[in-house]
């Protein structure tokens, strides 16, 4: 039997990493193909390894990584003109460990503005970095190319612009009872290379169609996160079998469990202050300070210079970029400073996210609807007379139904995947 090279990538990779989910995995397997064509993506999507605690894995990922991307460049701190001439020279995977010693701090994120603005502006092909060359009267302008594959391992998290643009792999260490291969380079490294001519190989067969396709995104997946998994949906409906459904899967998860470490402190305020309103039509600045401040690990207690609470100068700068501005509120007969509801309507509008319909939830059922064991389980009892086919054709029904609403997918390929008399996932794979 012969198999499409993701599933030998996914097969070595599980060996040495310890992944959080089967979501995460498969996230990283399709990264890794995607960094083979660069030329025909819009946009590449920064690839975030990052945990709590020291000792989760992450560095082990990216040794993983390098072994099956073209060009791994294993990075530590490097400075801006040093990243902007390895890019410049080639296109690289630009692989950075320890990138919380980079952005540790808002005064570490100034002094390292430029390097901050190369990762970000270099997800998008034609992205430079102007840079003046020469002496004296003969100064000329040199534009240099920025746009390349990044992965990226660190502690906690990623500057809010950077997380934008970034699939969060949040790892654990190790428990006492999950067990993985040893690693060793010298001796893994000819199993992987086997596995990195297999799947260049078939990327190169199937480079010519990929400059055109528009994969069908999940519900919840849109704008900046549909840019990001595009380039991921499309190697995933190029390797078919359950590879479709697998990789919306994981976006829907991922995207639902990542909405914490792009959540930016403006819009957690907004968030904030939509709840203590209470459902209220308006409410005096007063009030509203102080059920900030009540919220249970409330952040505003130490939001201000010095570790102070909050105050009614810290609220309304902070929503002065929003438009929002205080009045006078009418309460109770009292007038005193504070704002209404419809204040806030537009700015919660266009920044909360909205409840996905495609939640970390509905990712696991549509997964669990679309598990191959389940599926070979009941193919089994109707082959030896033990189920009725009429259930079958309805189970396969709801699974169709379910990969075309959660996952994503065209209404025939989800009917193709779900109602085939052999599952594509036991039918053998050619490379």
């Amino acid at each position: 039997m012969s198999y499409c090279p993701l599933d030998l990538v996914e097969g070595y990779v599980k060996r040495f990493v310890i992944y959080p989910s089967e979501h995460a995995r498969v996230a990283h397997v399709l990264w890794i193909a995607h960094a083979h064509l660069m030329d025909c993506w819009e946009n590449t999507p920064r690839l975030a390894f990052m945990s709590a605690e020291k000792e989760s894995g992450k560095t082990r990922a990216l040794e993983i990584t390098a072994l099956f991307v073209p060009e791994p460049e294993l990075v530590f701190n490097p400075s801006p003109a040093a990243l902007i001439r390895i890019v410049a020279a080639g296109m690289p995977t630009i692989l950075h460990d320890e990138i919380d010693n980079v952005f540790r701090s808002p005064t570490a994120d100034d002094k390292n503005a430029t390097l901050l603005g190369i990762l970000n502006q270099g997800y998008r092909p034609g992205a430079t970095v102007p840079r003046c060359v020469g002496q004296g009267m003969n100064i000329s302008v040199d534009r240099m190319p920025c746009y390349c594959p990044v992965a990226f391992a660190g502690l906690r998290t990623l500057p809010d612009t950077l997380a934008s643009r970034s699939i969060f792999i949040h790892m654990k260490r190790r428990a006492r009872d999950e067990h993985k291969e040893p690693f060793q380079l010298r001796y893994a490294r000819d199993d992987a290379q086997k596995i990195m001519t297999a799947l260049s190989e078939w990327l190169g067969d199937i480079k010519e169609v990929m400059y055109d396709v528009r994969p069908v995104m999940p519900n919840g997946i849109e704008d900046r996160t549909a840019d990001i998994w595009e380039p991921l949906f499309a190697i995933a409906d190029r390797a078919s079998d359950d590879w479709p459904a697998r990789g919306r899967a994981a976006a829907v998860y991922l995207t639902g469990s990542a909405r914490d470490d792009i959540l930016t402190d403006g819009v957690e305020l907004l968030a904030h202050i939509k709840e203590a309103f209470l459902g209220a039509d308006k409410i005096w600045t007063s009030s509203l300070l102080q059920r900030l401040r009540d919220r249970e690990e409330s952040p505003w207690n130490d939001a201000m210079k010095g570790g102070k609470p909050l105050d009614d100068r810290g609220l309304a700068l902070r929503l002065k970029p929003y438009g929002i501005k205080s009045k006078n509120v009418k309460l109770s007969g009292e007038v005193r400073k504070g704002y209404d509801w419809d204040d806030f309507a537009d700015a919660w509008k266009r920044y909360l996210p909205a409840s996905p319909s495609g939640t970390a939830t509905s990712a696991t059922s549509a997964t669990h609807l679309y598990n191959k064991s389940n599926l070979v389980a009941e193919v089994a009892e109707v082959a030896d007379g033990r189920g009725d086919l009429d259930d079958l054709e309805v189970a396969r029904g709801e699974r169709a139904a379910c990969l075309e609403y959660d996952c994503g997918l065209p209404r025939e390929v989800a009917e193709a995947m779900a109602t085939n008399e052999i599952p594509p996932f036991l039918r053998k794979r050619t490379a």
